[in-house]
């Protein structure tokens, strides 16, 4: 079973929609001609779901979809994904060689998987000035990520107990502690060479989703260009993140199983959106966030920035959509007022499908 199995699907491959499209532009218009503070660096990004799960030709709309920017907890999600896709690539790997005891499958993990994973390290990993060397060579701890699963489960393969409290204090609690253990077990070569192999992340020009920073600076950070801040450890581009989102909704990222997973610990996460950062729209009105991650985090020049990819649905009309926003600045305004401009241009484009 190979770790590494190409491209991901990509649902947003049609051109974007004309009624979304210039809702979204009118409105984005009308807010910066009236002084509204926010709209003018923001990336958006607004994918419709009902109607085309499974497909290539989600209807979508976008402003600034393809700049990388810094999005600092967002890229949690990464760290889910790719956590997701190794525990299956190697239930997969016991499977098709019919290995029953953990000596064996970790030594058939490190066997096959270590080197593809040298072989698929991207060369923003291989050739960092920041990196050591045991950071650019790091393979997945395999014993602290994956155990045997429970008898009748759903894997042969599982994840540890630990790494079940990571996942849940890292994308539900939205803590940091969870995410340092998650790509402290993963490593960056897995971790990136992963979204890179899956078309998420473009080594050529350095876009799409990356995260080589372990949120706690145990480890050095390797970082890329961006264009809120002077580069990032933690960015992404609003289009690959929706992408990944969308998969995710479609019960394609990695399979029906791991995708259904990954969903409940962001429908959980989803709960607790008041208390990280008030939701874009307030309960009980037509458009509710179903699942989601927050992002909040500094800039090097100390501005505040925030962002969020969200499933959401349209209570009136039994619809969904997935969201992507990123780049809104907080600078000494509420999030509630920082984020009611967007609203605004998700709530038009939204309205237009």
């Amino acid at each position: 079973m190979p770790l590494f199995t190409g491209p991901v699907d990509d649902p947003l491959a049609f051109n974007n929609n004309p009624p979304m499209q210039d809702a979204l532009d009118t409105t984005r218009q009308q807010l910066s001609d009236a002084g509204t503070p926010t709209v003018d660096d923001l990336a958006v990004i607004v994918v419709a779901l009902t109607g085309f799960e499974g497909g290539l030709n989600h209807p979508w709309a976008a402003i600034r979809d393809q700049d990388e920017c810094y999005s600092a907890s967002l890229l949690k999600t990464s760290a889910m994904y790719t956590a997701f896709d190794l525990r299956a690539s190697a239930d997969q790997l016991a499977t098709d060689q019919a290995l029953t005891a953990w000596p064996d499958i970790e030594a058939a993990l490190e066997a096959t998987f270590d080197p593809d994973i040298a072989t698929h390290t991207p060369s923003q990993i291989n050739t960092s000035t920041t990196l050591r060397a045991e950071d650019k060579n790091r393979r997945p701890d395999y014993s602290a990520v994956l155990q045997l699963g429970a008898p009748g489960g759903d894997f042969t393969v599982d994840f540890t107990a630990a790494q079940v409290a990571a996942l849940e204090d890292m994308m539900v609690q939205q803590n940091d502690p969870g995410a340092t253990t998650t790509i402290h077990g993963l490593g960056y070569p897995y971790l990136d060479g992963k979204l890179a192999d899956g078309g998420l992340f473009d080594g050529a020009s350095s876009q799409g989703l990356w995260l080589a920073g372990d949120y706690a600076g145990i480890w050095p950070a390797a970082r890329i260009p961006c264009v809120n801040d002077v580069d990032t450890a933690q960015g992404t581009t609003a289009r690959q993140l929706a992408r990944l989102l969308t998969l995710l909704a479609d019960d394609k990222l990695v399979g029906p199983t791991s995708s259904q997973g990954m969903k409940a610990l962001m429908a959980r996460a989803g709960k607790l959106f008041p208390s990280t950062a008030p939701p874009i729209w307030p309960p009980g009105g037509q458009f509710t966030a179903t699942h989601g991650k927050v992002g909040i985090g500094s800039l090097k020049t100390g501005r505040t920035v925030l962002s969020e990819g969200i499933l959401v649905t349209d209570t009136v009309r039994s619809r969904s959509f997935a969201v992507v926003y990123q780049n809104v600045i907080q600078d000494g305004l509420t999030q509630r007022q920082a984020l009611v401009p967007v609203a605004t241009l998700v709530e038009a484009a939204l309205n237009a499908f």
